[in-house]
């Protein structure tokens, strides 16, 4: 695995019913992956939908921040 030494953060889409993984170094702002979660009638489906999908969201927020030591941790 390379080490991409990119620094990210978790927002809500403002469009989608997803969470956004975007970089944040200034002039470099990009998404890198975007976590859907399925929206239907059921309030409690809603709520847990978007609970797992910002779970997902913050594992491959992590990755990205502390690439370094994963890398480290692989050799």
């Amino acid at each position: 695995m390379i080490d991409p030494r990119t620094k990210t953060k978790i927002i809500h889409s403002e469009t989608k019913d997803a969470f956004n993984i975007i970089g944040r170094i200034a002039g470099k702002k990009y998404k890198i992956a975007r976590v859907p979660y399925l929206v239907c009638d059921d309030d409690k489906m809603n709520i847990r939908n978007k609970k797992e999908a910002l779970v997902h969201a913050d594992f491959i927020d992590y990755c990205f921040n502390n690439s370094e030591e994963i890398c480290k941790d692989r050799s």
